[in-house]
């Protein structure tokens, strides 16, 4: 991952109150990883729990929440910008490792030395993070099986997809395929596969200015109507509603957005 990171916001919470998020679309990238207890989110209107040694990346345009919560947790935050998205999923589990505990204690010690200039200081060593969370996931143990899947799913996402192909593709029978998936990845397959088709759809609504019909088929969907449906059941906003609060949010200053700090 070679990228410019801008960070703007760091935050160690050591087992303080946990601040609620009202749900909201952000318009930079968070990344939260706990150490010790458990953050619940709601996450494009799917309730998520990150447990102890997980970590989340929300990235831009993406619908946050955080519920109220009495429990405390120590966790670290940190809000950035930059123009290459990092190659993580959004849930990263088992993200903490020696050398994420090194870094983080490294995060810890550069704030205390510089409570009100460390963004620029910092900066680097995020993205040194950033790479080595990579590297991490990159060498974890996924089945290869599920490694093809993945691939196969993000090369045909306009296409239609069923288990029966997956079958033909790995050579077994579906119902296996889809129980090594779910294992590796926490999901079934079609259930990840409409993850891929709403979050590629979330960019074709605020990048262009194509009919819904265009975007359903572009992303694999039958119809636009049924494409509303889908979108709506798993982010809460029709298609329409999701560009417009996304796009008048997006436009407001990046100041503004800065002060939304966790």
């Amino acid at each position: 991952m070679k990228q410019e990171i801008s960070l703007f916001f760091l935050r160690h919470n050591k087992y303080g109150a946990i601040p609620v998020i009202r749900q909201a679309p952000i318009y930079y990238y968070d990344l939260t990883i706990v150490l010790d207890g458990c953050l619940k989110y709601v996450i494009d209107g799917e309730v998520v729990s990150i447990e102890s040694g997980d970590a989340v990346l929300f990235s831009s345009g993406m619908l946050r929440e955080r519920e109220e919560q009495a429990e405390r947790a120590d966790y670290i935050s940190f809000n950035f910008h930059t123009e290459t998205p990092p190659n993580l999923p959004t849930v990263i589990r088992h993200a903490v490792h020696t050398d994420v505990k090194l870094m983080i204690a490294a995060f810890d010690e550069i704030v205390k030395r510089h409570p009100t200039d460390h963004e620029s200081i910092t900066s680097p060593l995020l993205l040194s993070l950033l790479c080595e969370m990579e590297r991490n996931l990159e060498s974890s143990k996924v089945n290869q099986m599920t490694t093809v899947i993945l691939k196969y799913l993000k090369k045909n996402l306009a296409q239609k997809i069923t288990l029966a192909d997956i079958g033909k593709l790995t050579f077994f029978s579906p119902v296996y395929c889809d129980t090594v998936f779910k294992k590796d990845m926490g999901t079934s397959i079609i259930d990840y596969l409409l993850q891929l088709r709403i979050a590629e759809a979330k960019n074709l609504l605020i990048e262009g200015s194509l009919p819904l019909s265009r975007i359903a088929q572009m992303t694999g969907f039958e119809d636009g109507n049924y494409f509303s449906r889908v979108f709506k059941k798993r982010t809460g906003y029709t298609p329409t509603q999701y560009k417009k609060i996304t796009l008048n949010d997006f436009n407001k200053p990046l100041l503004a957005t800065a002060q939304k700090k966790i």
